[in-house]
């Protein structure tokens, strides 16, 4: 019985941990975002960030106390980078709005010819502008949305090129001092809209690269000096569920400034801190660390972000 068990549950780790979805579109959005999230796991579906609250769920925006402007920046292996700019604010009395820019690129890419001779260094990058919106139906719950605006570039002068749109719903429950619960259905009817009719004249054609929907259900847990932090995704490529993803974290606050982290995204390991002082204004500056260790042979990630507060 103990061995069937044991079976089982090894069988279910393998299942999760190869439910991968790299091969999809809009991988970028996929990556995470600011350093505390990243260091809990990235399962913040029902927590409030506030690096960029509404990526993670836009109806937390009308929770937010403080206007925030923020920038975090993913220091990648593999030529990678990941930075973003945000900026959000509560809308008294019921509503909420954010704005968010997120740029994700390769550098260093090595171009040759047919024959094999290297020719040029090359990049591609990855654009999304995301507006959001929210607001409070009822005491201590929200319904929000992210209207998304994607853009890439490949590295093929102006023809390799492509636009798309998409949207996220979301909803948070706070009315418990010590649960929440957070519903997000993330990048619904989202693509890429491609015509290669320039690149591959006779052989070109219109076509979108639509990205996988995912479906985030989230709990947030309030002990007296600890929150327990993660969500649990459906994700489909619009045919079958084509992969489920586990995330969870560990928040400790040391003292009223400092919070040290830990999480697993897919049992895939993070950690990191926090620290929150004041620059102009008491307690209105945030700076957080994330140390991500990525799948195999893919090396660690190092994630910065700085939050202001007015």
């Amino acid at each position: 019985m103990i061995r069937r068990l044991l079976i089982s549950v090894v069988l279910s780790v393998n299942l999760v941990i190869a439910g991968d979805i790299g091969g999809y579109a809009g991988g970028y959005l996929r990556l995470g975002t600011t350093a505390r999230s990243m260091a809990l796991g990235g399962g913040l579906t029902a927590e409030i960030d506030p690096g960029w609250a509404a990526f993670h769920n836009p109806a937390a925006l009308v929770f937010l106390d403080k206007r925030h402007l923020s920038m975090f920046h993913h220091f990648l292996p593999l030529d990678r980078d990941l930075i973003s700019i945000t900026a959000a604010s509560a809308l008294p009395p019921t509503g909420g709005i954010g704005l968010g820019i997120l740029r994700a690129g390769v550098d260093n890419i090595d171009g040759r010819d047919g024959s094999g001779h290297q020719t040029e260094t090359l990049s591609t990058a990855e654009y999304a502008i995301i507006f959001s919106f929210a607001n409070e139906i009822m005491e201590g719950v929200s319904v929000g949305v992210n209207v998304k605006l994607l853009y890439q570039s490949l590295p093929m002068n102006s023809k390799g090129q492509s636009r798309g749109t998409g949207f996220d719903i979301g909803l948070l429950i706070r009315r418990s001092s010590k649960m929440e619960f957070g519903l997000v259905l993330q990048d619904l009817s989202t693509a890429f809209n491609w015509n290669t009719a320039e690149l591959f004249e006779d052989e070109g054609r219109t076509y979108q690269d639509k990205f996988p929907m995912w479906i985030r259900a989230g709990l947030v847990y309030h002990l007296k000096d600890f929150d327990v932090i993660g969500d649990y995704s459906i994700i489909s490529d619009w045919e079958y569920s084509s992969a489920h993803r586990i995330r969870a974290g560990l928040e400790f606050f040391a003292n009223p400034r400092v919070a040290l982290r830990g999480g697993i995204d897919n049992f895939m390991p993070s950690a990191g801190a926090g620290l929150n002082y004041s620059l102009i204004n008491r307690d209105d500056s945030y700076v957080d660390y994330a140390f991500v260790l990525g799948k195999r042979g893919e090396g660690i990630s190092h994630v910065f972000t700085y939050v202001f507060t007015f």
